[in-house]
């Protein structure tokens, strides 16, 4: 015994302390190594599910290693008798395609990555805003009674980034009165983005030129997403908008609701060249007692809504989230009180679809595999089912698929998958800049400044960004990354998205902005924000004041100060070569200037967008 002792006793410490680590490590090696330890690591899917014989893997930047993929053919529900049901609801929209590919479908199946992540994850289609609420309002209302384990409603939505003041305002309007704030509902994180698919589609003339959409008739949901997108369209090209739906504006772009508030419906109204009886409003905007029948010419939606109307009519699209791509993430909408007290399950949760949104985005054989289970997903008899695999493949790429039909080629589609480096990239996490606040802002207060049919009548204040998100479930995700796209502006073709004149105040004779100026300038930040990938270009003018040498040279300083301020809100995210800057003086006025009034309009600043 003495001897023992010694031997140990002589030993050196970091001798002793490898003795000791070592059974340690190989412990924790083999319980990784047979997944005894769920979460991780998001590569552990790999020695669990079932990999398809014929579906090789194209590798990409951004995915350090290529997960198994599932034979959707030998699914098996997963066992979740001992986990609580979670429900999701949400549209026909590739946006989700990371949530069902990591389920392997509406139900969990076993082996995926929802299942080892030990979730119980329902998802149910719906295109209705209407009955998301209704949902989402019955789920709160039992969880506040204190079934725990709900079987009522549903506990998330997943709506376009652009949508989601609308509906979260509206929702918690009600859900605080009767329930209190901690119910209110959040924004968790976003799990993919529009990238072409939702648009908004008219006639050619309407493409050809901005300013022919000043009367048009358009069916939306209003308040949503494709909306907004039209909003801010009409916004960048200094375009009125007609709040009111029941009235015609011939001076304005003019809305009327979509039945059902169902994006699908939006496409069919123009399809059947349907007719809506509106209410004349005069130059001034006022009533003149007139009913006119009018047409409805246009429509707001997304896959499949913009094939059907391509293949039905000779509309095309005039705008669409390929020119705002910041403007649509998929976000995820839970209750904050049951967030907070399934924190764990929220964190399983994003791991499980960021590691999912990543393979898609990456790898080949995962983007085909969710497009095999689109159709499973999306339809209640997918034998039956307007788009198929081949369809969703086709269509689903960000950017979209040129589609002819009748000899119209039209850009159909186009979904891109977020992972967890865009999410803290598009929530600013890592620091710089946050997009999503720009999207979400901006179209707050286009809620407060149009009102949208009526909109903000019953609501006493609108929820703010930090109170409509929460990021700390994004945050403790464990996973490997992936990264983000950078915008290469070298490769902008210059097509021109928009171009307006900014009324922004200097200083006298100088190119210092005056504080007057600021709100102003945040929007125009904003938009830059939610059209990342367009290239601006800013050119100074000044009225006919003074030494036309000096004017011309104040007015390409001026421009070149928007740009500076721009970089600098942007936490230098936007690059210099973003930016075209020029002045041009006095040379190019657009009002009379020998008038007070005329020579003000000419102090400008013209912004262009292209692509």
């Amino acid at each position: 015994m003495e001897n023992r002792t010694s031997i140990w006793a002589g030993l050196r410490w970091p001798i002793k302390a490898a003795i000791i680590a070592l059974p340690i490590l190989a412990a924790v090696y083999a319980a990784n190594e047979f997944n005894l330890i769920p979460g991780l690591k998001s590569s552990s899917s790999k020695d669990v599910t079932k990999i398809s014989g014929n579906n090789e893997a194209i590798n990409s930047e951004g995915a350090k290693e290529k997960l198994a993929v599932p034979d959707i053919s030998d699914l098996e529900l997963a066992n979740v008798s001992d986990r609580p049901e979670v429900r999701l609801m949400h549209w026909v929209w590739f946006g989700n395609a990371g949530i069902f590919a990591a389920n392997g479908g509406s139900r969990t199946m076993k082996n995926t990555l929802m299942d080892q992540y030990k979730m119980n994850l329902k998802m149910i289609t719906n295109n209705s805003v209407m009955d998301m609420k209704r949902e989402q309002l019955a789920f709160i209302a039992d969880y506040a009674k204190g079934n725990k384990d709900s079987k009522t409603g549903v506990h998330f939505v997943t709506l376009m980034g652009d949508g989601a003041p609308a509906y979260i305002t509206a929702m918690n309007e009600q859900i605080e009165k009767a329930y209190g704030k901690e119910y209110n509902l959040k924004i968790a994180g976003i799990v993919g983005f529009s990238m072409g698919e939702d648009c908004a589609m008219g006639p050619q003339k309407w493409k050809d030129n901005p300013q022919n959409l000043k009367g048009a008739i358009i069916s939306a949901v209003i308040g949503d997403g494709d909306w907004a997108l039209v909003i801010r369209y009409a916004a960048d090209n200094n375009i009125k908008v007609n709040p009111d739906p029941d009235s015609y504006d011939a001076q304005a772009i003019n809305f009327v609701p979509a039945p059902d508030d169902d994006f699908m419906k939006a496409a069919e109204e123009v399809i059947a060249g349907r007719s809506v009886k509106l209410k004349e409003k005069d130059a001034s905007g006022k009533l003149t007692g007139k009913i006119l029948d009018k047409k409805i010419e246009g429509c707001a939606t997304w896959f499949p809504g913009d094939k059907q109307v391509v293949d039905k009519t000779n509309l095309v699209k005039f705008v669409s989230t390929n020119q705002y791509p910041n403007q649509m993430g998929t976000v995820v909408v839970g209750c904050d009180k049951w967030m907070k007290d399934h924190s764990k399950e929220m964190t399983n949760f994003f791991n499980a679809a960021l590691t999912a949104t990543n393979q898609i985005k990456t790898n080949d054989a995962g983007f085909r595999y969710a497009c095999e289970l689109a159709p499973k997903v999306f339809c209640t008899d997918p034998s039956n089912c307007s788009e198929s695999a081949d369809d969703w493949y086709k269509f689903a790429k960000a950017g979209g698929f040129d589609y002819t039909k009748n000899g119209n080629t039209v850009s159909i589609g186009g979904t891109q998958m977020a992972n967890l480096a865009d999410n803290k990239k598009y929530f600013g996490i890592s620091g710089g800049n946050n997009y999503y606040k720009s999207v979400y802002d901006y179209f707050t207060s286009v809620l407060k400044e149009l009102n949208p049919a009526g909109f903000m009548d019953n609501i006493k204040g609108l929820t703010s960004y930090d109170d409509a998100v929460d990021l700390s479930y994004i945050q403790q995700v464990n996973i490997e990354g992936g990264t983000t796209t950078k915008v290469d502006y070298s490769e902008n073709k210059g097509a021109v998205i928009a171009k307006r004149n900014y009324k922004i105040e200097f200083e006298s004779g100088s190119d210092r902005i005056t504080p007057e100026s600021e709100e102003e300038m945040k929007k125009i930040f904003d938009g830059l924000n939610i059209a990342e990938r367009a290239k601006v270009t800013l050119i100074g003018h000044t009225d006919n004041v003074g030494n036309p040498v000096k004017n011309q040279d104040l007015s390409y300083k001026r421009a070149k100060a928007v740009k500076q301020w721009l970089i600098k809100r942007s936490n230098n995210s936007f690059p210099s070569e973003r930016f075209i800057t020029d002045g041009k003086g006095a040379d190019a006025p657009v009002a009379d200037n020998t008038t007070p009034g005329g020579r003000a309009q000419n102090r400008r600043v013209e912004i262009t967008l292209s692509e």
